[in-house]
């Protein structure tokens, strides 16, 4: 398991990666549901977000991914 932390900076941004995430999970037609998740960071102000992956490579993709899409939000 590979775990992954976003420092999310305001509600747009969390917006946005929420909406990354669901199409991310959805593009990658995942066959088994315990091979990505999310939660927040409750001991903070909750704009933590840790996913957690199966492997390496699908978290790579996810990091790139979000990467993109935040240069094309302007984030």
């Amino acid at each position: 398991m590979v775990s992954l932390q976003f420092d999310i900076a305001s509600t747009s941004e969390q917006d946005a990666f929420f909406g990354a995430f669901f199409k991310f999970v959805e593009a990658a037609s995942l066959q088994d549901a315990d091979s990505i998740s999310i939660h927040s960071d409750t001991k903070e102000t909750g704009m933590v977000k840790v996913v957690n992956f199966a492997d390496q490579s699908l978290a790579d993709q996810f990091e790139s991914y979000w990467q993109q899409r935040r240069r094309w939000l302007g984030l």
